[in-house]
């Protein structure tokens, strides 16, 4: 296209046309084209250059607005995507006077007589789109409204991507452009409903916050009851997307329009709108679905999972409080699916911590209810976490209950006995099994790694007790007895000895089975040492210094070393001593046999440790 002629469109020189007429320039240069195949018209179209068009001349324009560039758009199509209203209705205006055409190739022909108007507004481009697409698409309110004036029928087309405009203005939440729209009924047209992968509009309408006050989704439903029930390419029902986005007035419009649509269930996993609310945590929508059909609570999807299951799943810790709270939905705590898998089991297996504590702390829930495959929760949870040797400490084990079933037991008999072995002719019938033995012995290489850095750390432990057993603080007397056999910070330091290497070798017991938790044992052994340490030091300390050690006191200028070791060493026996204590106190409560050697040795410990407070007090005192 010549660069004058370019300049002329973009910015509405209407001297061209005068310079054609006057024969200064050729009118071919009014049919040059872009690289994108745009004419004249269609560049004025796209600047908004409305005076162009109003001053080119007929006999040279009127086969320019049938031209179409590489998309197939036409200058209306472009007109229509920026939103020139008045470029729009002079090409409306003019289609309706046009009552002959002129040929210039096939591809330029214009249409005939009167039926110009319908034709030009009806064009689509490669897309398949209208002007009426294009309009909605791009939110050009008047110029919609005013397309559909000349021409309701462009609201029954759709594009290649099976798109109505009546869907498109939903989708895009302009109430405006609907309502024009569903206007069509008048005219006696019914509009196209349909969208993308089976969605309608009415799937549209209940997602768009913008359009819950603006009757949208009441007025699509009174036109077409129908699409209440229509499904789209995954089977969910305009129901399913307002239950999932929690919109509750559209839930309860659609309900009162046609309540049987709560019993819809989608394609794949057969989940009906309740199962979907569940899942996303809408229980207002929840309460509204049940209100107007109560049974909708019986439903189960595929897998035979209630609405419990699929708040469950999707981590909703409201709305299992709200079950929990609703009388109505009291038999749905317990109910298995079809693997026997109760909710309980479906939190536990897929490690839902939240939810585990709100079932577990409600008495009607059934800890011990076994599935399919034999298994309690808690063993299912032990399972997951059998390398875990932390597990003990875990506050979900206490919570599942302390009945350990024996399908764990099974399990760890199988992992560490049942090593299967490998035959030289193996054939393709033995390949699990070989896969199976590959991920047993690569869980057994990470255990024995874990194990050979516990050993190192309890082989130093044992080190140090035993030299702490053997050669005590002080010395001996000349009878083998140690000097200091009588002071109170030996005999901490003795007992915490014991404590450190009893830990080494001695599991934690809980709920009568003993279950070996390397890593607290070791964190106890520890600090056992460190409050030795500590005591060890001040045994062998003057008398004298001894007491102005324990006599801390701010500002009174006593070496530092004093005050942080007495403040270390203080909170250390402290914590381990509580635990220590606590422990013991427990198990001789639970196993009530006051004669027991566990009895007597917290009863020394708390001698002991009741005269290493006494004698810190009496010390600070002086």
């Amino acid at each position: 296209m010549d660069r004058l002629v370019y300049e002329a469109a973009t910015s509405g020189d209407v001297g061209l046309f005068r310079r054609i007429q006057d024969g200064d320039e050729l009118p071919d240069v009014l049919y040059k084209k872009t690289p994108k195949d745009n004419n004249v018209l269609h560049i004025a179209a796209e600047f908004k250059q409305i005076k162009f068009f109003n001053d080119i001349p007929l006999e040279y324009g009127s086969s320019l607005f049938w031209a179409t560039n590489k998309k197939g758009d036409t200058p209306l199509h472009v007109a229509a995507k920026v939103g020139c209203v008045e470029v729009v209705e002079f090409l409306i205006e003019h289609a309706r006077k046009s009552l002959h055409h002129m040929e210039r190739g096939d591809e330029e022909r214009g249409p005939a007589d009167g039926e110009s108007q319908n034709k030009l507004l009806q064009v689509k481009n490669s897309d398949n789109d209208t002007t009426l697409h294009l309009a909605v698409r791009y939110n050009h309110d008047e110029v919609a409204i005013r397309l559909m004036e000349a021409d309701p029928q462009l609201c029954c087309f759709t594009n290649k991507a099976n798109e109505s405009p009546l869907f498109l203005a939903v989708r895009k939440g302009t109430p405006s452009i609907v309502h024009c729209i569903l206007k069509a009924y008048e005219s006696g047209v019914s509009p196209s409903f349909q969208g993308t992968n089976g969605l309608t509009a009415l799937h549209a309408a209940v997602t768009q916050e913008q359009l819950k006050d603006k009757d949208v989704v009441e007025i699509l439903v009174s036109k077409n009851r129908d699409l209440i029930k229509e499904v789209d390419g995954i089977g969910w029902t305009p129901l399913h997307y307002a239950a999932f986005t929690g919109n509750v007035e559209a839930t309860q419009l659609l309900m009162e329009s046609d309540s049987s649509a709560s019993y819809i269930m989608d394609l794949s996993s057969k989940m009906s709108a309740l199962h979907v609310a569940a899942y996303a945590g809408h229980t207002k929508v929840m309460e509204e679905l049940i209100r107007y059909q109560p049974d909708t609570c019986d439903l189960v999807n595929s897998k035979g999972q209630t609405v419990l299951h699929s708040a469950i799943l999707g981590g909703q810790g409201k709305v299992v409080n709200y079950i929990l709270r609703t009388p109505k939905l009291t038999g749905l705590i317990n109910e298995a699916d079809e693997d026997g898998n109760t909710p309980l089991h479906i939190a536990v297996k897929y490690k839902k911590v939240e939810i585990i504590s709100i079932l577990t702390a409600d008495r009607r829930v059934d800890k011990d209810a076994v599935n399919k495959k034999v298994s309690k929760a808690i063993d299912i949870f032990l399972g997951q976490n059998s390398e875990e040797q932390g597990t003990i400490d875990s506050p979900v084990l206490h919570q599942l209950g302390s009945c350990v079933g024996g399908p764990f037991f099974q399990q760890k008999i199988s992992n560490d006995f049942n090593k299967p072995e490998t035959s030289e002719k193996d054939t393709p019938g033995t390949s699990a099994i070989e896969h199976k033995r590959q991920s047993l012995q690569s869980a057994s290489d990470q255990a024995l790694k874990r194990l050979d850095t516990k050993l190192v750390v309890t082989t130093l432990i044992a080190t140090v007790t035993f030299a702490a057993a053997v050669t005590p603080p002080g010395g001996f007397k000349s009878d083998g007895k140690s000097v200091l056999s009588e002071d109170t910070f030996f005999k901490v330091t003795f007992m915490l000895a014991i404590i450190a290497i009893y830990n080494e070798s001695n599991p934690i017991r809980i709920s009568s089975i003993e279950i070996a938790t390397p890593e607290s044992l070791i964190r106890y052994s520890i600090g056992g040492l460190l409050v030795a340490f500590f005591s060890a030091t001040m045994a062998v300390m003057p008398e004298r210094r001894r007491m102005l050690s324990l006599r801390t006191k701010p500002f009174t200028g006593q070496p530092p070393f004093d005050v942080v070791l007495n403040v270390i060493g203080g909170f250390a026996v402290a914590l381990v001593s509580m635990h220590v204590i606590w422990t013991m106190h427990r198990k001789l409560r639970r196993n009530n046999r006051p004669g027991c050697q566990p009895c007597n040795f917290v009863k020394l410990w708390l001698k002991l440790w009741a005269d290493a407070v006494r004698y810190s007090l009496i010390s600070t005192s002086h």
